[in-house]
């Protein structure tokens, strides 16, 4: 196949302190850049490379946005998020989760939960039995216990959801 002179054609030995090794199915080169590691396989027959192919799966997305990213780092550009990266809100409220569900293990209760993680003063007991943090702290307490019995496993696979594919539902995320 004939490539046309605008294709930038990379070889191996050009990507600064990149690890190179053969395989059975191709050439691997792993790359540090300042944007991570970059696992690339390339077809050895030439000892270089112009095209990065990527199979049609339920990864694509997630595939087609580390192209991206190796095409960025190799042209010197600067990095962007990374396609299916939590955002700062999922972050937060997942580390609520993993506080609240650790307070509950070492013995306290809901209403301690509930003063440690949002009260700036002590909530007082007889208050307790209608306060809106009591259903709250149950809802997050529902949310870690899916997190810990298994579900952090959706996490590897976001933004895609592995519960959907295998008929799982998730607490709400509210």
């Amino acid at each position: 196949m004939r490539v046309p002179a605008s294709h930038q054609t990379v070889q191996p030995s050009s990507l600064g302190g990149a690890s190179v090794w053969p395989q059975d199915e191709g050439l691997h080169i792993i790359w540090s850049t300042l944007i991570g590691k970059s696992h690339l396989v390339a077809d050895d027959r030439a000892g270089e490379f112009n095209a990065i192919l990527l199979p049609l799966d339920a990864a694509f997305e997630t595939r087609l946005d580390a192209a991206r990213r190796f095409w960025r780092a190799l042209n010197g550009r600067a990095a962007s998020p990374s396609y299916g990266a939590l955002p700062q809100q999922t972050r937060t409220r997942h580390i609520l989760n993993l506080r609240a569900h650790d307070g509950q293990r070492t013995g306290a209760t809901y209403r301690q939960l509930a003063e440690v993680l949002f009260s700036q003063e002590p909530i007082v007991p007889r208050d307790w039995r209608d306060h809106h943090l009591r259903h709250k702290v149950r809802a997050i307490l529902r949310r870690a216990a899916f997190f810990v019995a298994g579900g952090y496993r959706d996490l590897l696979f976001y933004p895609h959801n592995r519960s959907e594919r295998s008929g799982r539902r998730s607490p709400s995320s509210g």
